[in-house]
C-alpha cells in the first residue's frame, strides 16, 4: 500500500481548513468487501484465514520465497530492487543474499496481510521511546518508511489509546473494486478504521497536519517518498520529500522515527529514540538527521523494504547510482502497480 508523503501537496483554501479537520477526525467507515472470482475470494476469506494457525501460513510462504529463486523474471526483480537499496552502501557485496532473502519476506508479508492483524510486539526500549514521545505533551510526529510489514506497525501505538492521523492518496478514498486489489484495499479500511485511525487526503493536507500537530494530535508520516530536497541516503543522492521535516520543525515537534520487523510468526514494531525538533537550526538539519536514523533502521533489513521503482514512487528512477523520478516523459514502464500478482513488498 502506497501511502504518500506531503512534500508536494497543495495547500487548503483557508475556510475550508475547519471543514478539513473536522472530517479528518471522523472515525473511519470501511467499505464492504467488493466481490470477485471465486479463486480471490478464496485468497482473500477473512473466515478462511482466521482459522489458518499463522505460524503454518508462515511457514508454507517462507518456502514459496526460497523457491521462487529458480524464477528468472522473480530472480531479476529481486536483484534490481536490492542493487537499488545496496548499491553504494557498505552492504554493497550482500546484494544476491539479500535478494534472496527478499523474495521470501515478499512472500511472508503478502502471506501476514491477509491473516488476522495483531498488535504487534514492542521491546523494552521501544516502550520507553514511546512513553517518553507519547507523554512529553509535545507536538509528535511518527516517521516511517515501506519497511517490513507496516501494515502493522501503528498498533503499537494505536493499543496505547491514540489515534494517529495518517496521509493517504486520492486514489485511497475511491470505492474499492471488484477484484483483488479492490479487497486487498478494503482490507486495509477494515484493518485501520478497527484500530480507529484516522486518515487525511493528501491534498491540501500541509495545514490540516499542521493545524492537528498544533492541537496535540499525532501524526504519521512516510519518509520513504520522492521530492525535491536532495538527501544522501542509502550511499548515494536520492531526491526526497522533506515535508516531515518542515511539519515537524515548524511545530517544534517530537519526531519518533518507527518501523515493522517480522521475527517468524511474529511483527515487532521498533521504535527509536525521539528527534527533538528544538535541538535543530532549521527543517534542513533535522531532515538530515531523520534521514540517517532510517538509513541506518533500513540497512540493517534491507531486504524488506518496498521496490523503490514501483509505481507511486521512484518509477524506475532509482538506481545503485541515485534515486531522482524522472519527468513523465522519461519514465519506462514501471514496477506493477500494488495489487497485481507479480511480488512487491507492501503489496500484498
Amino acid at each position: 500500500m502506497i501511502l504518500t508523503d506531503i512534500g508536494d501537496m497543495s495547500a487548503v483554501d483557508n475556510r475550508d481548513l475547519s471543514a478539513a479537520i473536522e472530517a479528518a477526525r471522523q472515525p473511519l467507515q470501511a467499505p464492504a468487501m467488493p466481490p470477485a472470482d471465486l479463486r480471490v475470494r478464496l485468497r482473500t476469506s477473512a473466515h478462511l484465514r482466521r482459522v489458518l494457525p499463522t505460524g503454518l501460513v508462515v511457514r508454507r510462504a517462507v518456502a514459496k520465497g526460497r523457491a521462487e529463486w529458480g524464477n528468472p523474471a522473480q530472480r531479476r526483480h529481486a536483484l534490481a530492487s536490492m542493487n537499488a537499496i545496496l548499491g553504494g552502501t557498505e552492504r554493497a557485496d550482500e546484494i544476491e543474499a539479500r535478494a534472496r532473502r527478499r523474495l521470501i519476506e515478499e512472500e511472508v508479508q503478502r502471506a501476514l496481510y491477509w491473516q488476522p492483524w495483531p498488535t504487534s510486539k514492542v521491546s523494552a526500549t521501544s516502550a520507553a521511546n514511546l512513553e517518553l514521545a507519547l507523554s512529553a505533551n509535545r507536538p509528535v510526529l511518527i516517521s516511517v518508511c515501506h519497511l517490513g510489514p507496516y501494515f502493522l506497525q501503528m498498533s503499537a501505538v494505536t493499543s496505547l489509546g491514540h489515534s494517529p492521523f495518517a496521509v493517504a492518496a486520492p486514489w485511497f478514498f475511491e470505492d474499492p473494486t471488484p477484484d483483488y486489489w479492490g479487497r486487498r484495499l478494503a482490507r486495509w479500511w477494515s484493518g485501520i478504521a478497527k484500530r480507529n485511525e484516522r486518515l487525511v487526503s493528501s491534498v491540501g493536507a500541509f495545514p490540516v497536519l499542521s493545524a492537528l500537530l498544533e492541537q496535540g494530535e499525532k501524526v504519521v508520516i512516510y519518509f520513504d517518498m520522492p521530492g525535491g530536497t536532495r538527501t544522501d541516503f542509502l550511499g548515494k543522492p536520492v531526491m526526497l520529500s522533506s515535508g516531515s521535516a518542515k511539519l515537524a520543525f515548524n511545530a517544534q515537534a517530537l519526531v519518533l522515527a518507527l518501523r515493522a520487523r517480522r521475527a517468524g510468526d511474529r511483527v515487532w514494531s521498533d521504535v527509536f529514540t525521539p528527534l527533538d525538533a528544538h535541538d535543530f537550526a532549521d527543517a534542513d538539519g533535522l531532515h538530515r538527521a531523520l534521514a540517517a536514523v532510517h538509513e541506518r533502521s533500513i540497512l540493517e533489513l534491507p531486504e524488506t523494504m518496498e521496490d523503490p521503482n514501483r509505481a507511486g514512487a521512484w518509477e524506475n528512477g532509482a538506481t545503485e547510482h541515485e534515486w531522482a523520478r524522472r519527468a513523465p516523459h522519461e519514465q519506462a514502464p514501471s514496477s506493477p502497480q500494488p495489487g497485481t500478482e507479480t511480488p512487491a513488498l507492501g503489496t500484498s
